[in-house]
């Protein structure tokens, strides 16, 4: 069934794909013309970038490119007056005949320096430039932030979880989470082209970002107060992308990239048996189980017991070492933008993306520790290991875009966007376990995962002229899965004496040699209405915007976990197969059902699926009243939830129940703007919101994780939280393509979600809890400034930085390890900067960029009464602050080829996370840190040659 869904969703790629060609024959037409040139700064002579041209009452236009250059085509043979415009600059009108192509329309604006009234436009423009975007966050009613695929461009950010680190206040956690405000990525929702996408992990609620790559993104904008047409669910920031769309002209570019990583490329690689497909990023078939493949705790046929411990599974346990090859990258793109017959502008945008990667890592310090011990002043260690981690990762993305104007009112876009990443990991563990008695041991884990994601949108706008309205519409549908066929963990251990000597020689427990298989399978098919009406002719024009959303989810989720049982074996027997190497384990003179057997441990409660079922209806008004402007409505969800789930004890027996769960919420909001004028104003919010708990966190399944070698398990009871918002911030705006801005926030939470630990009998498990309350406030700073002011035109600076500051109330009687501390998963600062030097000159442009987050909690601790002792309790994990530095430079040769060198990770210091317990001995406190992971990612080097045509 797997395989069916890739071979479809590949089959409709392939279809819209080829259906390029075919829309392609229909080019041209001789009545249509189009006129092109150049938009430019009228005293300096620079392109303005976003600038706009229109055909006077009309919605048609287009806006300049980073060169300045536009093509507004479609044009039948006639006079036209076009109007020229951009925020600060004079608006021009230009009358002009048109009988045929004409190129060379240049248009130069003036800077206008008095107070200008806002324009509202009402054409789809640009928004891939630093200066649309700019504009467009300017002129939204919320608190947000964005980045523009121009900024994306000039530094080396390779997916979107690296491009919105640059945001302010953003944080990137595991290279694929974002956190906002502090916030963890539970707190944080993401909508690809106007519909929700589903969580790509099995065990968080959370959206992987490192499955789209930079290229594929026209603009990325964080929206951090709530308003009536956002989805409620989200408290610290919700995420809006838009992959490109309709093209300004053809367009064609190839891009090869080859790096490395320091750490890995002049050092031994070792990697698990896998198939050719790989490389492609699935599984071919050879870690698979069979669809019919038994449940074999219902089986008692010894010889059908034989036969599938010898070949129901995937009998390759060779790990190979090699000398990776260096990064490979591989982007091409199409564009292509024509006039069929019927005069409709037609666009079409199609990318492929490939990339190939390597990295390894050494000697990760990986601990946990019990109470620390007072007397001794000793850490006592539970786990103390030694992990060396190799990872083969492979990404295959396509993106193919078409965009319709069917008129100057009409337009209708449909985009695809499809993910496969594959991962191939090896991880080596040594070292010491002591829970009751210390033994030496050594753990494999052999993993692979293959994760695949698909949407596909349908969506039209629609301008009515006569009543100065708009409708939007979008109905899209979505698929993620991620398939983990045949993860393998063995673990070896021996004693060890009192002087840390091994006292016998390595032995394979029957426990230890465990095989788990899990898929799980999202599918969310959604659509949505909106109605905005703007109401002209009175002294007050209000805005009226209404509109609904529905939204089905399917999940399911499987998981199946073997063992091999060598019970049957004579004492001469064990000692004999419990010396041999696993390769030599696992033949066949050993495999048989009265000697070494494959035994099933899966539980059929950890199995689920569910049904989510969202209906959402809104309606706000933006009030204009001079200078200041209320934007204020209301949002209704209801949101309920089926989960399906096998109570039985055993397999081979039903006990279905469902699990429902119905919440209804009133989310009201408001959005106050003051203009100083056209480039200071005053922003002021609140809003309510929640954070609905996903549908793992609410299952009981378990699932062992080898990192954190602890079990997580969800939680029925988890409540959904509720969140109140106040925003305030200060924006100036010194030119176009400039910011300066300074926020100020403030949230209160009731039932937040947090990930706690308990100990079920020295095996730790991770799950989910809800606190009382909690409160979370901070400050923002935001800067881009070009540096001419200090005679450096050719350079600029991007500054972010936010302070934060939570706190978490807890119920009264509750057993808590730190009465006062911060929200889990927040730092209480984060730093991002950037100097950017482009000299169109020269060909040459150079990107520096800096990150750092303050100490984050990571991970609660325990204790054991409810006025916690410091001598009997672990205290919480913090990862520390680290300083990261990327650099990048390109240089353009010739008119087409642009080649760029860059480093990311400079400073490579290391990701360290630490204990900090205390103790009171002889009447006075003492403060100690333990590190419980440390490892070094190292740089990653990339030279990366591309052409445009």
């Amino acid at each position: 069934m797997k395989g069916i869904c890739k071979v479809r969703i590949a089959a409709v790629l392939l279809m819209t794909l080829c259906g390029t060609g075919a829309f392609g024959k229909a080019s041209a037409v001789e009545p249509h013309y189009a006129v092109s040139g150049i938009i430019t700064d009228a005293e300096t002579n620079e392109p303005i970038v976003g600038a706009t041209i229109m055909l006077k009452d009309s919605y048609t236009g287009v806006a300049a490119d980073v060169d300045g250059h536009y093509r507004l085509g479609g044009l039948e043979a006639g006079d036209y007056v076009f109007v020229v415009s951009f925020i600060s600059y004079e608006t021009k009108e230009i009358a002009c005949r048109v009988a045929g192509d004409i190129d060379g329309l240049n248009v130069a604006l003036r800077s206008d320096a008095e107070e200008m009234e806002a324009v509202v436009v009402k054409a789809k423009v640009r928004s891939d430039t630093e200066i649309a975007m700019l504009g467009a966050i300017k002129a939204m009613p919320q608190v947000s932030s964005g980045i523009s695929a121009a900024q994306i461009s000039k530094g080396p950010d390779r997916d979107a979880s690296e491009v919105v680190r640059r945001i302010p206040g953003i944080t990137v956690i595991d290279d694929r989470f974002v956190i906002v405000r502090g916030l963890s990525q539970r707190y944080n929702n993401t909508w690809l082209n106007g519909l929700s996408v589903p969580s790509t992990e099995t065990d968080s609620r959370a959206f992987s970002f490192d499955m789209i790559p930079s290229s594929q993104i026209d603009n990325l904008i964080v929206y951090k107060s709530p308003s009536p047409e956002l989805p409620g669910d989200f408290a610290g920031g919700f995420v809006k992308i838009v992959t490109k769309g309709m093209p300004d002209r053809n367009a064609f570019s190839v891009s090869y990239g080859t790096g490395f990583n320091v750490r890995t490329q002049f050092s031994d690689f070792l990697i698990n048996p896998g198939s050719w497909t790989d490389h492609l990023g699935f599984d071919g078939g050879k870690r698979q189980l069979q669809e019919s493949f038994p449940h074999m705790q219902l089986l008692t046929d010894p010889d059908r017991i034989t036969d599938i411990t010898r070949n129901g599974f995937n009998t390759d346990w060779s790990v190979r070492r090699i000398t990776p090859v260096p990064d490979q990258r591989l982007t091409l793109s199409l564009a292509r933008r024509f006039t069929n017959r019927r005069g409709t502008e037609v666009g079409t945008t199609t990318a492929i993306n490939y990339s190939n990667t390597y990295k390894g890592i050494t000697g990760i310090k990986n601990a946990r520790y019990g109470i620390y011990s007072a007397a001794s002043d000793q850490p006592i260690y539970i786990n103390d290991y030694n992990d060396n981690q190799y990872s083969h990762n492979v990404r295959v993305g396509a993106m193919h875009n078409w965009a319709f104007v069917l008129d100057p009112s009409n337009r209708i876009e449909f985009k695809n966007l499809f993910n496969l990443m594959g991962l191939n990991r090896l991880t080596q563990r040594t070292g010491i376990k002591d829970v009751s008695s210390p033994q030496y041991q050594e753990q494999v884990e052999m993993l692979y995962s293959s994760r695949l994601t698909y949407t596909g949108q349908l969506a039209g706008t629609h301008h009515l002229t006569d009543r100065d309205a708009t409708i939007t519409w979008n109905a899209g549908y979505s698929y993620a899965s991620k398939d983990e066929p045949d993860r393998r963990i063995v673990e070896n251990y021996a004693g060890i004496s009192d002087n840390s000597d091994i006292v016998e020689g390595l032995k394979t427990n029957n426990e230890h040699i465990k095989r788990y298989f899990q898929n799980l399978q999202d599918h969310i098919a959604s659509a949505s209405l909106d109605y905005e009406q703007t109401f002209t002719g009175g002294r007050i024009e209000p805005t009226l915007r209404t509109g609904f959303y529905g939204e089905y989810r399917y999940r399911d989720y499987t998981q199946r976990e073997f063992q091999y049982n060598y019970d049957n074996l004579s004492v001469a027997e064990r000692q004999e197969y419990l010396g041999l190497p696993f390769a030599e384990m696992m033949d066949n003179r050993w495999l048989s059902a009265d000697r070494v057997y494959v035994e099933e441990l899966t539980h059929p409660d950890y199995d689920y699926s569910a049904d989510v079922y969202s209906a959402a209806a809104y309606a706000a008004v933006d009030l204009p009243l001079g200078p200041f402007s209320i934007y204020a409505g209301v949002r209704l969800e209801n949101y309920m939830t089926i989960l399906h789930r096998n109570r039985a004890a055993a397999p081979g027996y039903d006990l279905m129940t469902n699990d429902r769960r119905n919440d209804f919420d009133v989310l009201p909001s408001v959005n106050l703007t003051y203009k100083f004028n056209d480039r200071h104003q005053l922003r002021a919010a609140y809003g309510r919101s929640l954070n609905r708990p996903e549908l793992r966190e609410l299952s009981p399944a378990v699932y062992y994780d080898f990192d954190l070698f602890s079990e997580i398990q969800g939680n029925a009871d988890l409540k959904t939280a509720r969140v109140d918002n106040v925003d305030l911030r200060y924006e100036f705006y010194p030119a176009p393509g400039e910011t300066i801005s300074l926020g100020a926030f403030y949230k209160h939470f009731a039932d937040p979600i947090e990930w706690t630990y308990c100990d079920m009998g020295g095996t730790l498990r991770y799950q989910y809890e809800n606190a009382r309350a909690a409160q979370s406030m901070g400050v923002e700073l935001e800067v881009r400034k070009n540096l001419e002011f200090m005679a450096m035109p050719n350079l600029s600076l991007v500054l972010n930085a936010a302070y934060i500051y939570s706190r978490v109330t807890f119920n009264k009687g509750e057993v808590v390890t730190t009465p006062d501390r911060p929200m889990q998963g927040q730092s209480p600062y984060v730093i991002n900067a950037g100097l950017y030097y482009n000299s169109q000159r020269l060909g040459l442009s150079a990107t520096l960029l800096y990150n750092r987050i303050g100490k984050r909690l990571v991970g609660l601790g325990k204790s054991n009464s409810i006025n916690p002792d410091p001598n009997t309790l672990i205290p919480d994990s913090y990862e520390m602050p680290r300083n990261v530095l990327d650099f990048s430079i390109s240089k353009t040769i010739g008119r087409y080829v642009t080649l760029t060198l860059a480093v990311k990770d400079i400073l490579s210091e290391d990701i360290v996370y630490k204990q900090f317990p205390t103790f009171v001995k002889d009447g006075q406190t003492y403060h100690r840190e333990q590190v419980t992971r440390q490892y070094n990612p190292g740089q990653n080097v990339m030279l990366t040659v591309s052409a445009k045509f």
